[in-house]
Formats: structure tokens, C-alpha cells, sequence
């Protein structure tokens, strides 16, 4: 934690999530040794060549997702005034509108994490109890704590979404600070009206997020069960990369904007 508040403080990207991008790169070697196996001939058939193109698929819905975002209109006291009085004399003026952008995904891979320890919390006292309770027919288990471990998975998954998402962007913050700055979002009244719809808005888009994590979490699951097919292991951890390279893209973009602008001022 120490190590990652260092990375942190240099403002590269979110430490902890650097170190377990590196820790997910280090073991990507490890992948190819299942490649020793097969012959040089059997690595260009159709079944590689799909699996190959299903995972450049992945990777383009995950960077768009990751990317996508719904922007939230906001116009200020000024802009409506100035519209207004060019309105009066005649002339069609449309304001030029500010925007706040929500991310789709706001949480990004937390709520995989906090998931998966609190299922596993909730998971283990059952099973050892409907094992004790069962006995000889706790070999019946296994089928039963799957899917009831796979339904919990993909609650929590929506509810920590949802919930981390409210707890970054903080509605009521959000609508004291338009206010502040005599920003309003057209058709709203500033105060309990603004903030429910942005509680609203905030909480669809987090749903929408939590089942595109939930969906991506389980796919190799369900593509296993369904068409026997083992070669979707690394998922969550193919989000967890996108997300880190993304986040630290911008902030380098964000670093090289911010020195070219330095370097056209004036000493």
C-alpha cells in the first residue's frame, strides 16, 4: 500500500492498480506455455484463428465501454440572460452549452474486487453448514453452491457498481457546486430536484455498468458450461489491463498538454 501511494503521488495512475497490472503482465508468459503442446501447424487452424478474433472483439467492446460516457447538459444564469435579451430583440440565439460527463463505468474493475471477497465471505459459512447438515449427500453441493455463488456474484457485482459510483460523484456535491457556480441543468430546479435526477441518472448508468461487469466477469463460465470451450480464462483480468492503459494514456496525454501549454507562455 505504502509502494503504491508512492506511484500514486507521482501521478502516473492509480498505484494499486499499476501493481496488479503488473502482476497480471508478469504472468502472461505463463499462458504461452500451453502453446508447447500443440504443433507449429495447429496454431494458424480455424479454432485459433476464432479464438484470436473473439479476443480483439473483447477488447474493442471493453474500450468502448470504458470510454463511453452520457453527458448531462448544463447552461449558467449568464448564457440564459444573454439568450433571452437577444431573443427579445428579435435575433435566434442558442446558448453554447457546458456538459458533466458521467462515466458508464464509473467503478471500474472495484466492484469485481469488492465483490468477489464479500461473496466469498458469504459463501463459506454456507457451504460448511449445508455440508454439516447434509452429510452423505454434501456431494450434491457442488452444482447448487455454484449457482448460487455465480446469482450472488452478479448481485453484488450491480450493487457495488452502483454504490461506488454515488460515493465518487456525490450527487448532493454536484448539484452545490453548479449552484455555486450558477450553473443549472435545463428543465431542473437547482437543489432537491437536480439532485435527484442526477441520483437517477448516476444510478441507471452504474446498473448498465454492473451487468456489462457481471456479464464480462462470467463469460468464460458460461462459455465453458455451454460450448465446452476452455480458452476465455483471463477476462477480468483483460479489463483490468484495458483499464490501467487507458487511465494511464490520459493522465501521460493529460502531462504532455499541460507542458506544451507551459511552453507557450510568455516568461
Amino acid at each position: 500500500m505504502w509502494f503504491a501511494e508512492l506511484i500514486t503521488n507521482e501521478n502516473i495512475g492509480n498505484g494499486s492498480s499499476l501493481i496488479i497490472f503488473i502482476n497480471i503482465v508478469g504472468g502472461i508468459t505463463l499462458n504461452f506455455n500451453d502453446l508447447n503442446s500443440l504443433k507449429l501447424s495447429s496454431i494458424f487452424n480455424s479454432q485459433v484463428l476464432i479464438t484470436f478474433l473473439i479476443y480483439i472483439l473483447l477488447v474493442r467492446i471493453i474500450v468502448l465501454v470504458q470510454y463511453a460516457y452520457k453527458t448531462i447538459k448544463i447552461v449558467s444564469a449568464r448564457q440564459l440572460n444573454a439568450n433571452y435579451l437577444e431573443q427579445q430583440e428579435g435575433n435566434s440565439v442558442v446558448a453554447k452549452r457546458s456538459y458533466i460527463p458521467i462515466k458508464l463505468n464509473q467503478g471500474g474493475i472495484m466492484p469485481l474486487v469488492f465483490s468477489t471477497t464479500t461473496a466469498t465471505l458469504l459463501i463459506s459459512p454456507l457451504q460448511i453448514l449445508l455440508t454439516t447438515l447434509l452429510k452423505n449427500n454434501a456431494g450434491s453441493l457442488g452444482p447448487i453452491l455454484t449457482n448460487i455463488s455465480l446469482l450472488l456474484n452478479v448481485i453484488l457485482i450491480i450493487f457495488f457498481s452502483t454504490f461506488y459510483s454515488l460515493l465518487v460523484l456525490k450527487p448532493r456535491d454536484l448539484s452545490e457546486n453548479l449552484k455555486k457556480m450558477a450553473y443549472t441543468i435545463p428543465g431542473l430546479k437547482q437543489g432537491n430536484e437536480t439532485i435527484k435526477y442526477l441520483e437517477q441518472t448516476i444510478t441507471r448508468l452504474a446498473f448498465i455498468g454492473g451487468i456489462f461487469l457481471a456479464a464480462f466477469a462470467f463469460f468464460p463460465f458460461i462459455l465453458n458450461n455451454i460450448f465446452q470451450v476452455s480458452s476465455f480464462k483471463n477476462v477480468t483480468s483483460l479489463i483490468i489491463l484495458i483499464g490501467v492503459i487507458t487511465d494511464v494514456s490520459s493522465q501521460i496525454r493529460g502531462y504532455l498538454v499541460s507542458q506544451n501549454y507551459e511552453s507557450f507562455k510568455t516568461p
